[in-house]
């Protein structure tokens, strides 16, 4: 399984479990690369997953939010 996949499931669980509510900031690209050890474009792809899925959004200049429950 690509990495991106990987980094974009761990995200996923911590939205699903309320580690990260609906409308909360995710870390940083930063804090994720030394959280997870992955590469910081492995990084942007998994978001990048959760953004085609609508799980996040990003507000520029203010980082990437949970989206809020449907």
């Amino acid at each position: 399984m690509p990495k991106h996949v990987q980094l974009a499931d761990y995200l996923r669980a911590r939205i699903d479990d309320g580690t990260y509510p609906p409308r909360a900031k995710l870390p940083s690209e930063a804090t994720l690369v030394q959280e997870t050890g992955f590469a910081r474009d492995t990084v942007r792809k998994g978001i990048a997953v959760l953004l085609d899925e609508g799980r996040v959004y990003v507000v520029r200049g203010l980082g990437t939010f949970v989206s809020p429950a449907d």
